[in-house]
């Protein structure tokens, strides 16, 4: 029983944690993610922060597997509860917009965020950030084909390019988000729109 109460004390603590440092990742950077900088926000002591993570590329890496699973819970989970493909396929891509406009988390998508911050500093958070960006485009590739496939997109549709298409206009409206250009942001939504009704035959 002390034991259990102990890990769920951890537990809470690294959540605490883990929450401060997503939030301030996705404006900062991982290279804001200092054990002295997230104690100060989460209000706990810097030494609870090492013996909870390790080390500091532990907690950042702690800090991208958080911001993916926030992102997941919001917008991919809803996403697949969808009947058919072509709508899990709108959900996707409306529910990024939603998820960075809301500011769900302050400086919008954390793995477009970090790709740039990451693109050319090879090691394991590179790593990291690119599975997730290959994962977040390959979801894009699955519902397309399946949607495809279910005859809800037209049968010439270039699914390569359309997941290339709808990561790029995200992309643009994530540095738009945080520059405060709300038109750019609603161009690049309106884009992604126009492009899958162009990909179901829609006008």
């Amino acid at each position: 029983m002390t034991s259990d109460k102990r890990k769920e004390r951890g537990d809470r603590a690294r959540a605490n944690i883990l929450h401060h440092a997503t939030r301030i990742a996705s404006v900062e950077g991982l290279d804001g993610l200092t054990f002295g900088r997230v104690a100060a926000d989460a209000g706990v002591a810097r030494g609870n922060i090492q013996i909870l993570f390790g080390d500091r590329e532990a907690l950042q890496l702690a800090t991208i597997e958080n911001g993916v699973s926030l992102y997941t819970d919001a917008v991919i989970g809803p996403a697949r509860a969808r009947p058919n493909a072509v709508e899990r396929l709108i959900a996707l891509i409306e529910g990024w917009y939603t998820f960075v406009e809301q500011r769900t988390l302050p400086g919008g998508c954390l793995v477009h965020a970090l790709s740039s911050e990451y693109r050319t500093r090879p090691g394991r958070i590179r790593d990291r950030v690119e599975h997730h960006r290959l994962e977040a485009r390959q979801c894009i590739v699955n519902l397309s084909t399946e949607a495809m496939r279910a005859g809800e997109l037209q049968p010439d549709t270039d699914i390569e390019q359309l997941a290339f298409e709808l990561t790029s206009y995200q992309a643009s409206a994530n540095v738009a988000a945080l520059m405060e250009e709300a038109d750019q942001f609603e161009l690049a939504r309106l884009a992604s729109r126009q492009r899958l009704r162009a990909a179901r035959g829609l006008r």
